[in-house]
């Protein structure tokens, strides 16, 4: 289960070779892990040519990946200059939040109806191992966490046994990364607000009481957004918590 959580933010069309389409991946990969975890902060500029000289590559490659992350809305076009890293606006924020809050407690409510007991109990005993195994590195890096955190939201559409459902979320989720990650809570700090919100989960599922499901999850989801818009404006921390 912990490789519920790819993203899918992209197109690459498949009729280039296969050399340039691994290039085009790598190179995608490496720059949209960079961008999302804001080792490339918004409004830097990317040129081709040294992007190119420092991944080793050609400039078409580069081109096609900086392309696909103009399509996912991460870069913008700057003419006769290159690209720029987008900023993370207020409406960014409440319009991902707002898709979340309308299909991720629906995804819990059904999930509480039609999960079968055993699932429920074995997405349960994994979610506990994993925060477990995660709480055990030495040097636990935002990334993993978050890829841990997106397969268990990830899970809780899939107990609801609705793929299409589960695809909107993927995509959701993957599209959103950036905006999440500035939320305090997607860190160690995170732990123990994690074991607390599966447990309760779990045990709405297993009760078969879809609307408290749905309800954990909305607040869930709220505060997650309430702790990112508090950092958005206040970025120098004064008085709030301070985002990644």
């Amino acid at each position: 289960m912990s490789n519920l959580a790819p993203h899918t933010g992209r197109n690459v069309q498949r009729a280039t070779s296969s050399k340039r389409v691994s290039l085009t991946d790598s190179v995608y990969e490496a720059l949209r892990d960079r961008i999302v975890f804001s080792e490339i902060p918004p409004g830097e500029i990317l040129v081709e040519a040294r992007l190119a000289e420092a991944h080793g590559v050609s400039k078409t490659p580069v081109r096609e990946a900086l392309g696909l992350l103009s399509q996912e809305g991460l870069i913008e076009v700057l003419p006769r200059v290159g690209y720029r890293v987008t900023e993370i606006s207020v409406h960014d924020v409440h319009d991902v939040f707002r898709l979340r809050s309308l299909l991720e407690p629906d995804a819990a409510a059904l999930a509480a109806k039609r999960a079968p007991r055993v699932d429920v109990v074995s997405f349960r005993k994994w979610t506990a191992e994993e925060l477990d195994r995660l709480d055990r590195e030495q040097e636990l890096s935002q990334k993993t966490y978050t890829r841990f955190h997106d397969a268990f939201h990830l899970g809780i559409t899939i107990l609801a046994e609705s793929p299409r459902l589960t695809r909107f979320v993927s995509s959701l989720l993957s599209d959103s990364t950036r905006i999440r990650v500035r939320d305090p809570l997607m860190s160690v700090e995170g732990f123990e607000e994690d074991r607390e919100l599966t447990a309760q989960l779990a045990d709405a599922l297993l009760a078969r009481e879809a609307s408290l499901a749905a309800e954990i999850m909305r607040e869930h989801v709220s505060q997650s957004k309430e702790r990112i818009l508090a950092g958005l404006s206040d970025p120098e921390g004064r008085g709030r918590r301070v985002p990644l």
